[in-house]
């Protein structure tokens, strides 16, 4: 049974933290087609004030799973709810970009999923001092980035002909995959 719950954390890693990847690289370019498409031609996008806003989020997500955790509200709840909100907010991110390119809608859902990465987090430490033994941890961390690896490898080999939406698309169908590693 242990050794199922390793194999699940690190599918789970891997999935998340992909996606998450996937998302760093494929922001900016979907923001500035959005602010492009709602403010014309030769709009900028203030880069820096929505990587604050995301880190704002971030510590959001953070401060929540700290209060339900102090609160004693059990963690295995609250993760898959996060879970779906992130792969939600992903769907919805993807849906925008493909179809309206809404800059308000687009920024709404790229917070709420910061806001899950600032949940995950804390949430996956909890989970690995759970699951990975102290003296093997590192070494176990480290397999686990072999899939991350290769999954975010992959998408990007494959960037120029998935755009933001095939990777937004490949990040949100990734989210699900990993609320289904906890079911």
């Amino acid at each position: 049974m242990a050794d199922k719950k390793l194999l699940m954390l690190g599918a789970i890693q891997s999935l998340f933290e992909g996606s998450m990847y996937i998302f760093v690289s494929q922001w900016p370019p979907a923001m500035a087609a959005a602010v492009t498409k709602a403010y014309g031609e030769g709009s900028t996008v203030p880069f820096g004030t929505v990587f604050s806003c995301f880190m704002a989020c971030c510590m959001v997500g953070s401060s929540i799973f700290a209060s339900t955790s102090k609160s004693g509200i059990f963690l295995e709840r609250h993760k898959t709810k996060m879970l779906m909100l992130a792969s939600a907010s992903l769907a919805f991110s993807t849906y925008i970009i493909a179809t309206s390119s809404d800059v308000y809608g687009l920024v709404l859902a790229l917070f709420v999923f910061e806001g899950c990465v600032g949940y995950y987090f804390p949430m996956m430490g909890t989970m690995r001092s759970k699951f990975l033994p102290d003296s093997h941890r590192s070494v176990i961390m480290s397999i686990y980035g072999i899939p991350l690896n290769v999954f975010v490898v992959s998408d990007f080999l494959f960037m120029g002909k998935l755009g933001s939406t095939g990777a937004f698309a490949i990040a949100s169908f990734a989210l699900l995959q990993v609320h289904a590693c906890f079911i």
